[in-house]
């Protein structure tokens, strides 16, 4: 009876596997046809990693060895995109290249916002999108610090230089991205920030289109941060760092929501800046927590 029974569990096991392996090698080289399916790849990435180890410790290894292809398959779409691990550098000797930029989307607080940029010592940031549109901004800036660009009512970014120059990309009546063109180390760059997780499918190639143009019309170096409301291995993004030249920066495990939700925020740009570190801020009253970029200029 003992026999049996463990007989059955056996291909009960073994049955299951099969089922997970066939469903996920589907989903797998389906999503390189729609990209409807390429935005859960990082799921996949996780499944199958979980199928591999699951399948050996049951000594499925012809199961474990088809979900290890699996898993290098997802793992090299997602690698060519963006880095997945973390990594670490010391960078005390190389301070003055350091600079820190914070990104808040839907803030209701300017003042709390302000506080923490001033707390981080941070050299830019983006306000997108708040919330407390009937509040100028401008009279609560703290010291040292300056209005770069923006208006009331909506997005705006503060910098801790003056600005040698500052606008707005226009995408539609309701939606834009600002931009500050700052020096650094006697070295111009322009500092974009956006939020396109609202827009849909077609607004944002549209965005990233006018993006790319407004790129190779400019000969400063370009850093880019905000939310992308996308995968960096969507096709659209791809195609979008493909034609402006740059590359993602930060890791994908920096600001990881959770093991099933891959983030959409992101900064890019050009091939020698260096990514040091992200983290999210305390979230307080606001809809999203906010995010703090230090990267090597």
């Amino acid at each position: 009876m003992g026999y049996w029974t463990q007989k059955k569990k056996y291909n009960r096991r073994r049955i299951t596997i099969g089922i997970l392996l066939i469903i996920l090698t589907f989903f797998s080289l389906s999503s390189f046809i729609f990209d409807g399916l390429n935005e859960w790849r990082f799921q996949f990435y996780l499944l199958s990693f979980i199928t591999m180890i699951y399948a050996a410790f049951n000594r499925f290894f012809i199961y474990s060895f088809i979900a290890a292809i699996l898993l290098l398959i997802n793992f090299f779409v997602i690698s060519s995109c963006t880095s997945i691990f973390l990594t670490s550098k010391d960078y005390k000797q190389e301070k003055e290249r350091i600079i820190s930029l914070i990104f808040q989307s839907e803030t209701k607080d300017f003042l709390e916002i302000f506080e923490q940029t001033v707390n981080h010592k941070a050299k830019l940031l983006a306000v997108v999108n708040p919330k407390n549109n009937d509040i100028n901004p401008s009279g609560l800036i703290p010291t040292n610090y300056f209005l770069s660009a923006g208006e009331q009512g909506g997005s705006f970014i503060v910098s801790k230089s003056m600005p040698i120059s500052a606008g707005k990309l226009i995408l539609s009546k309701d939606n834009s991205i600002i931009f500050a063109r700052l020096k650094i180390e006697e070295k111009d760059y322009i500092f974009l920030s956006l939020d396109l997780s609202k827009l849909n499918k077609k607004q944002q190639k549209a965005a990233l289109k006018h993006i790319s143009s407004f790129i190779l019309s400019e000969d400063d170096p370009i850093i880019i941060f905000g939310n992308f409301g996308m995968t960096a291995w969507n096709s659209l993004f791809i195609k979008f760092l493909t034609e402006s030249g740059l590359e993602v920066k930060n890791n994908l495990l920096s600001l990881l929501p959770n093991l099933f939700l891959p983030p959409t925020n992101y900064v890019i740009g050009y091939k020698n800046m260096e990514f040091i570190d992200l983290k999210r801020l305390p979230k307080k009253e606001n809809s999203y927590a906010p995010m703090l970029f230090e990267l090597k200029v």
